[in-house]
């Protein structure tokens, strides 16, 4: 026996939708609307005879349409979504089958919509952020959310599961990045202890920049961001030549920073709270599309 839906179940409306034991009453312009696949549907495809159902009150007939392979809270979200009468407000713990549920159904606007919240709130969950953004090729996603899984790479590493949800390629990806930031470390340490690096006359900033080069090469490593930040505020006010000098060298710095590290370093998009500091701190990164 078929319970009718307590949320979307309209007198008016002129189709019904089956999902399992449960009966959805909609309006057949909403679906055409918000779906390239119910237009799709309601365009080429006459109902038959079976698919038709006479309301008793009214006498009238509207179209019922059995959805298979979808539960009925999900085919419920998804009408809240698109019926403009129903708040709807996208979480984590529905994003990933609101996105299943966009591409199956081709609705555009709840793509849309599942984007903006990723962009809003990769910081939280920046793992499945990336899971996503890879499966449903979401390219900006991707990118951002990946600095952040590199920035705590053990952190997500320490539980082999974690990896697993990616894909092969994007965790070679995230590998390669991650031994490029080690070598990196392994390199400038080596080369600022024979001091070939920076090329440094004042003994005072030197020294300064050699501490810092010690705190970011001592295991275990310091994240991405907080080594990038600390090599871009080796500072010294102690002398005037120190200010000269550094002011000179900080190009040179960033330039050698990237060439040690093996790709460039960009601070995260969409920052909820924008820094007031004179140095963001930035992230390497992986691209979506990238040839590995």
């Amino acid at each position: 026996m078929l319970i009718k839906s307590e949320v979307h179940f309209y007198d008016d409306g002129d189709c019904e939708l089956v999902v399992g034991n449960l009966l959805f009453r909609v309006h057949k312009i909403i679906l055409v609307l918000s779906s390239a696949f119910f237009n799709g549907m309601f365009s080429t495809a006459q109902p038959s005879k079976e698919e038709l159902i006479t309301i008793s009150q009214t006498g009238r007939t509207v179209a019922r349409i059995e959805l298979r392979d979808d539960a009925a809270k999900d085919i419920e979200k998804l009408l809240s979504f698109i019926y403009p009468n129903i708040f709807f407000e996208i979480s984590w713990e529905d994003v990933e089958n609101l996105l299943r549920l966009a591409d199956k159904y081709i609705v555009e606007t709840l793509t849309s919509a599942c984007v903006a919240f990723l962009k809003r709130s990769y910081q939280e969950e920046p793992l499945q952020a990336l899971k996503l953004a890879e499966t449903y090729s979401i390219s900006t996603v991707y990118k951002e959310s990946s600095k952040l899984v590199l920035d705590k790479f053990e952190h997500f590493v320490y539980d082999s599961n974690n990896l697993e949800q990616l894909s092969n390629q994007t965790q070679k990806k995230l590998k390669v990045s991650r031994q490029q930031y080690v070598e990196g470390l392994n390199k400038i340490f080596c080369v600022t202890v024979d001091r070939r690096f920076p090329p440094l006359a004042t003994d005072h900033l030197r020294t300064k920049f050699e501490e810092c080069v010690k705190d970011i090469c001592t295991f275990p490593f310091q994240s991405p961001s907080y080594s990038w930040m600390k090599l871009h505020q080796v500072d010294c006010n102690r002398h005037f030549e120190c200010r000269e000098e550094l002011r000179r060298l900080k190009p040179f710095i960033n330039e050698k920073i990237i060439a040690f590290f093996g790709c460039k370093y960009e601070s995260l998009a969409w920052s909820r709270s924008p820094s007031f500091e004179t140095t963001e701190p930035c992230y390497p990164f992986i691209e979506l599309r990238d040839d590995y």
